[in-house]
């Protein structure tokens, strides 16, 4: 038992001289963390060489995915340590990258036959509406207009003008819901730091009287439950979304298909209103979210 008490205490100190790390990127690095310690027979990150770490790494059933978190964990840790992590990023970015890159060419090329039509995903969001499914609705309405992420979609209802006011320090994401209109108001988002709160004002008729049926005569409601009722965690949020989409699609899927959809039309106007609404640039949509992007 004592051999495995320090062994926290180098991921502890990384979160230390990273004061900035928001606790949900700290709960994935500690799953991640934990995981590498089994591999690596509970040897300490800076105990080990950047070969032997790559060597732990770097094995054919683990997804090239799962390789770049462990990395990243490897690299937090050795930076924070003053230990050396260039070979480790060396091999993320060169080796790894090739790798990742080959994967993602072979997964879009499949997707291409798999990845619904837009008009399939709006009469989903029809039939969501007609059947009084309102939470479910929202949830499809948000992704398919907007391209948020998951993250965006975990938020509070409420009927409190206070909640838009820029004297409101809110870290949390709103719908605020008046009798003609809502404003979706993000302030707990990926690139939030970087972009800062983000609203958007919906006049859809359908959209107001579904958030106008779920808040009823409540001060405020959270839009995601567990199935027993229980408040959402920031780590269960994808998996309740997800559950809500087309087939089980989920948020990323979803965004491909919003962008196939304006290819088609050759509106980049578009693309650059969804990239806008997600936080991001329009570079990294074509990079992370286009099926036909070669590079």
């Amino acid at each position: 038992m004592s051999r495995l008490i320090p062994i926290g205490k180098e991921l502890q100190h990384a979160f230390d001289m990273n004061e900035l790390l928001k606790e949900n990127s700290k709960m994935i690095y500690r799953s991640v963390y934990r995981r590498f310690i089994r591999m690596s027979d509970a040897t300490k990150i800076t105990d080990m060489s950047e070969a032997n770490i790559i060597k732990v790494v770097n094995q054919e059933d683990i997804p090239p995915k799962s390789q770049e978190s462990l990395l990243d964990v490897a690299i937090l840790v050795r930076k924070a340590h003053d230990a050396s992590y260039e070979k480790l990023l060396r091999f993320k970015t060169v080796q790894l990258k090739k790798t990742m890159d080959s994967r993602k060419l072979e997964k879009n090329e499949k997707l291409k036959g798999e990845l619904p039509d837009k008009s399939q995903l709006d009469l989903y969001l029809k039939t969501l509406y007609n059947d009084k499914n309102y939470v479910a609705y929202i949830v499809n309405f948000l992704l398919l207009n907007y391209g948020v992420r998951n993250m965006d979609l975990n938020l509070i209802m409420t009927s409190d003008k206070g909640v838009i006011l820029k004297s409101n320090k809110s870290k949390s994401n709103y719908l605020y819901i008046t009798t003609a209109y809502v404003v979706y108001l993000r302030n707990n988002y990926k690139t939030y730091s970087t972009y800062g709160s983000k609203r958007i004002r919906i006049v859809k008729k359908s959209f107001l009287n579904a958030c106008k049926q779920l808040l009823g005569d409540n001060y405020d409601v959270p839009l995601l439950k567990l199935k027993n009722g229980d408040e959402i965690s920031e780590g269960s949020v994808g998996r309740v979304v997800q559950s809500m989409t087309y087939d089980g699609l989920g948020e990323g899927r979803y965004f491909k298909s919003l962008i196939v959809d304006a290819k088609k039309t050759k509106n980049i106007k578009r693309i650059r209103e969804l990239a806008d609404h997600r936080g991001t640039d329009v570079e990294e949509v074509f990079n992370s979210y286009d099926i036909d992007n070669q590079n």
